[in-house]
């Protein structure tokens, strides 16, 4: 296609970023290449570079991480057409350093996108609010850019980065970065993510490097961001999350009984609980089915290391509250925060539990996805009954659709439409379930 500049937006990296207008009329931005003088670094290194950026960020296909539309590596000089964004994080910042008071938005999204790029086995390395690219929808979101610092893994790093030129944001890059950035792993971008924290929640400049803090029940999540030994960061996006969404909930939790507050009390505060903690779960939550209560307080209060370490102590009530959890998780409207860390906790029990709890898992991420619209729940269940999956949990989870009389065919579309993925993506047995479905509606 051929692009129309209107005006430049600006320069960083190793290119300069314009606005520009394809021949359909939409607005794009292009991002051509312009490097900079770095000395020790040629001018074919840096190339490399950049036709790097444009490779690694097309092989992820996530809302939150910018989608890049066409690009010419071969011109000279080369190019890479992206997503046209309203503005960055950073500018955001500048203008309201609360983001109006309620940053979970950009948080959440922040952190599903680079969840998305740790799964394909990159490691972005340059986290922070002027990578951060802000689209205003419909539906608003925000999305990670600028990737020509990532990396597949430790050890498979150029002479680029070893240099050390251009390496990172100073005031976001982890310890273990400044000191050698070939050392980067997903830790290294979660401790850039807690530095983005004390942006919004600490107060006064702070040295790079360094262990952060902010006052409040918020201390302790940055606290463990931006740990200078990096294996006492969160381990994981997923790990942060449900860390992050507790603290950033404003939810009131209702009990049914002062017996169920204080489990639920055990629960918040204990990382490690005993058999004689998980006897107290199970008894309230099997007094609250008796009673047709919910357990809405017991399920949102467990915690992904209970669960892990009861699959390894107990499978059988691993299993039993697997079952549990999967009918919890159809059963109730959600914040669409709370969505995400549901499907966190489904995606334990899944990888941990057997055929039958799989498929229930499977198909109640369908439906909790299907009906709060949430790309990331969506995408768990694409993943959970995608192509590589055996044969047989293939089977049992159409089983499932049809003992739930799920809609499946109204389901998948749903998800086509709202994720862009493809039937095809599908075990080959659930593909021929949609063979099925009748014909939309001209």
């Amino acid at each position: 296609m051929t692009y129309t500049k209107i005006k430049e937006l600006g320069r960083g990296g190793f290119g300069v970023v314009d606005e520009v207008e394809g021949v359909d009329g939409k607005r794009w931005a292009r991002k051509t290449f312009a490097p900079p003088t770095i000395p020790g670094i040629s001018e074919v290194d840096l190339r490399s570079r950049f036709e790097r950026e444009v490779r690694y960020q097309g092989e992820i296909s996530h809302p939150n991480v910018v989608a890049i539309h066409e690009s010419d590596l071969r011109a000279n000089p080369p190019w890479f057409v992206m997503e046209l964004a309203r503005g960055t994080l950073a500018d955001q910042l500048r203008n309201d350093g609360t983001l109006g008071g309620n940053p979970r938005k950009a948080l959440f999204d922040i952190l599903n996108g680079l969840e998305a790029v740790h799964t394909k086995g990159f490691k972005h390395r340059d986290l922070n609010p002027k990578n951060i690219l802000y689209f205003d929808g419909p539906p608003e979101r925000y999305a990670i850019s600028d990737f020509g610092l990532m990396a597949l893994s430790v050890g498979q790093t150029t002479t680029l980065t070893a240099t050390n030129a251009a390496g990172g944001t100073l005031n976001y890059q982890s310890p273990e970065c400044a000191i050698d950035f070939r050392r980067a792993t997903t830790q290294s971008d979660i401790y850039s993510f807690g530095a983005i924290l004390h942006d919004i929640f600490g107060r006064g400049a702070r040295v790079p490097h360094t262990e952060l803090s902010v006052s409040g029940a918020l201390g302790p999540v940055v606290e463990k961001c931006t740990k200078r030994n990096v294996h006492r960061r969160f381990k994981t996006v997923a790990s942060l999350r449900e860390e992050l969404f507790r603290i950033l909930s404003t939810e009131i939790l209702q009990f049914g009984s002062q017996r169920e507050e204080e489990v639920v009390n055990l629960l918040t505060s204990r990382d490690e609980l005993t058999d004689d903690d998980w006897d107290r779960v199970f008894q309230q939550i099997d007094e609250n089915n008796v009673h047709g209560l919910s357990n809405h307080a017991i399920f949102r209060s467990l915690k992904l290391d209970h669960l892990r370490a009861l699959a390894e102590s107990a499978p059988g009530l691993f299993v039993a509250l697997g079952e549990g959890f999967a009918n919890y998780a159809q059963s109730r409207a959600f914040d669409f925060d709370y969505c995400d860390v549901v499907a966190d906790k489904a995606g334990v029990f899944y990888s941990l539990g057997e055929l039958d709890l799989k498929a229930l898992v499977t198909v109640a991420m369908l439906e909790l996805g299907t009906s709060h619209n949430r790309w990331y729940v969506e995408r768990k269940f694409i993943e959970m009954a995608g192509v590589g999956i055996e044969s047989a949990l293939a089977n049992r989870i159409r089983v499932e659709l049809e003992v739930q009389r799920v809609d499946f065919c109204s389901s998948v579309r749903h998800v086509e439409g709202s994720i862009s993925a493809n039937r095809r993506d599908l075990h080959p047995v659930l593909q021929a379930l949609l063979s099925e479905c009748p014909e939309e509606p001209a």
